[in-house]
């Protein structure tokens, strides 16, 4: 068996659908013996992700599944597997490179909240 990293599109609807469109964009690990084995076990799984629950107005939120947008061939999981890769060509690097240590900070910042030890 082989393992397979899987780029699933899927919108979210919120009630009667008249919020700006929301698209979740997930990557998941597959195990299977070649690419079409992987794509067929992953499109059958997209339907169990994410199940339907009503927000805070009552709405029905869901998540309707849209494609797999992407599939690649992985090594075997481990410690440090690369499972994905997104390369960066900023027109403002000194934006980015602000906007990186924002988000290093904030990440920082929750794991020290939910682990105060």
């Amino acid at each position: 068996m082989k393992w397979f990293a899987l780029r699933y599109i899927f919108q979210i609807i919120s009630g009667d659908g008249n919020y700006a469109s929301q698209f979740d964009e997930q990557l998941r690990l597959i195990q299977a013996k070649d690419a079409q084995d992987a794509l067929t076990k992953g499109e059958g799984q997209s339907e169990h992700f994410h199940r339907p629950f009503r927000n805070c107005n009552g709405e029905l939120v869901k998540w309707e599944f849209i494609c797999i947008a992407d599939l690649y061939e992985i090594e075997p999981p481990g410690d440090g597997s690369e499972i994905a890769s997104v390369l960066h060509e900023p027109k403002d690097m000194a934006f980015f490179l602000e906007e990186l240590k924002r988000r290093e900070a904030f990440l920082h910042q929750s794991i020290f909240i939910e682990n105060p030890n």
